[in-house]
């Protein structure tokens, strides 16, 4: 099937006072339509970066894609005018960002940002659009969403303004939706009935999901595939079972590790020892080398490619790829 998002040794860096800092570098991905990619990592990896850059939303003084493509329904998002992109941005991708209270206008009711949407993509005029709105927030599961479309995001609780950020990314029934960490803020209860309703969603619309998060229970709940970045890189790439079942990247191992455990053995939670490499002083050869308990001197002298270690994994590690590990 062709992929719905191609995205290709995507590069984004940001200008500080430290230099050009690379936040993201040589990223590559894809996405079929109904698919669910999970993008894990720990914060400060790239995957929100990632999202932005797709979206074309990174500040533009200090951000900038300097190489790559992001090809979206065959078109490469990097080479088209401020215009066409926003006729795409918010119609046939939309996305959900992590914090619903940065993310609303605390001064217009739910109901007119949503339609907003649905008045600038589909041409709706403001009964139509506002009934539109009304609908959509019935649709996620918000009791008297007539009487909700007239609130202020202040007046909500955090488990609704999800829901309202959801009905506003849905409204035009987008081919994409990229959701960065949508659950983070919420209890385990509200939680579960958000990536519920992202699942009927997407069932429904037939929708294609780029799921960013740390949390390795959603990934096991939600996605088909997943890629697991580390310091601007995928370090690992595969689909959901065998990511659980057979890890390959000694990152990702430790990830998985550091789940706590029901039973067994284990008197405290195991952790990652050494911290993450700062942007502006990557390691000269394997990033992740300062952390790996299972390194050899040449780890940090060179830099790993992302290859194919069995079909359909990819791993970026000297050690899997020459079968030592």
């Amino acid at each position: 099937m062709t992929a719905l998002l191609e995205v290709s040794d995507l590069r984004t860096e940001f200008i500080t006072d430290a230099g050009v800092i690379r936040a993201v570098d040589g990223i590559s991905l894809s996405i079929r339509q109904g698919e669910t990619l999970g993008i894990v990592g720990e914060s400060g990896c790239g995957k929100s970066i990632t999202s932005l850059s797709i979206m074309q939303l990174l500040p533009k003084k200090i951000g900038r894609v300097a190489s790559g493509q992001v090809r979206f329904q065959g078109k490469d998002m990097l080479k088209l005018s401020g215009r066409e992109i926003r006729r795409i941005r918010g119609n046939r991708m939309a996305m959900i960002f992590q914090e619903p209270m940065t993310s609303l206008n605390p001064v217009f009711k739910v109901g007119k940002q949503i339609s907003e949407a649905a008045r600038y993509h589909l041409k709706l005029g403001k009964k139509e659009a506002w009934a539109r709105s009304v609908e959509m927030l019935r649709k996620v599961g918000i009791p008297r969403p007539d009487k909700i479309a007239e609130q202020y995001p202040h007046q909500l609780s955090g488990g609704m303004r999800q829901r309202v950020m959801i009905a506003m990314a849905m409204v035009c029934s987008p081919q994409l939706l990229i959701a960065d960490e949508p659950t983070t803020a919420l209890d385990v209860t509200i939680q579960a009935q958000i990536l519920d309703l992202m699942r009927d969603l997407q069932r429904t619309e037939n929708m294609a999901i780029m799921m960013i998060t740390h949390d390795l229970g959603v990934v096991a709940e939600m996605c088909d595939r997943v890629m697991v970045m580390y310091a601007g890189q995928v370090v690992e790439e595969t689909d959901v079972k065998t990511l659980f079942a057979d890890p390959k990247h000694p990152y990702t191992r430790g990830l998985l590790a550091s789940l706590p455990q029901l039973a067994g053995d284990q008197d405290r939670l195991q952790s990652i020892p050494g911290q993450v490499p700062n942007p502006a002083h990557m390691p000269s050869g394997c990033r992740f080398a300062p952390r790996c308990p299972v390194k050899e001197a040449r780890c940090e002298t060179i830099q790993p490619e992302l290859l194919e270690t069995t079909p359909s994994h990819s791993c970026r590690c000297l050690l899997q790829q020459e079968g030592i590990i």
